[in-house]
């Protein structure tokens, strides 16, 4: 099962070089779950906001106890955790990704408003077709967000590479749903 994860960090970073080399340590021993992994910062690289992963498991039960024994989860860094099922229409991890020079990564999360789904259905073609020349040298990993019953669309979550923050905001402005109001704000946060 396809879960995304989002743990964002308080204002005031609570990362400490010994508990990032202890967070890479529990993340590399786990590395056949992920799809895709980043840590969300502030332009200028400086702050960190979140980490968001994209991960592989056999259920919600496992997802949970794997992001509870997370060691930067585990020493209180993280303000709050979002655990999402989540689909992958295009079959790609990260690390299948050829990243490229002058590219940034792009974190790219809209949540659907209550009662969207009807227009949201209306809406996919269109949706789809934007994204269709951006999935082979863009999208990192894109895909929906699902609720618990992982076939009820909730929102998307993607990783999307693009050259700045211009790109990014420029790219969501055009997207249909967006263009719709169909998503809360999409947030567009730079991914390491």
């Amino acid at each position: 099962m396809l879960f995304h994860v989002r743990l964002t960090d308080y204002s005031v970073s609570r990362r400490t070089a010994e508990l990032r080399e202890a967070h890479w340590r529990y993340f590399e021993a786990h590395a056949e779950h992920f799809i895709a992994r980043g840590a969300t910062q502030s332009d200028d690289g400086k702050t960190f906001k979140a980490s968001v992963i994209y991960v592989d498991f056999g259920d919600r039960t496992a997802v949970e106890s794997f992001i509870a024994n997370e060691p930067l989860n585990k020493a209180g860094v993280f303000e709050s955790v979002e655990i999402v099922r989540w689909s992958n229409p295009l079959g790609r991890r990260q690390r299948d990704f050829p990243r490229q020079e002058g590219q940034s990564y792009w974190y790219l999360r809209g949540w659907g408003k209550p009662g969207s789904s009807p227009r949201r259905n209306e809406l996919l073609p269109d949706h789809l077709a934007y994204f269709k020349p951006y999935d082979a040298a863009h999208f990192i990993v894109r895909g929906g967000a699902l609720a618990d019953d992982g076939q009820t669309w909730i929102g998307s979550a993607n990783l999307i590479a693009l050259p700045d923050r211009a790109a990014a905001e420029a790219f969501v402005a055009a997207e249909p749903f967006y263009k719709n109001g169909l998503p809360w704000p999409w947030p567009c946060c730079r991914a390491g």
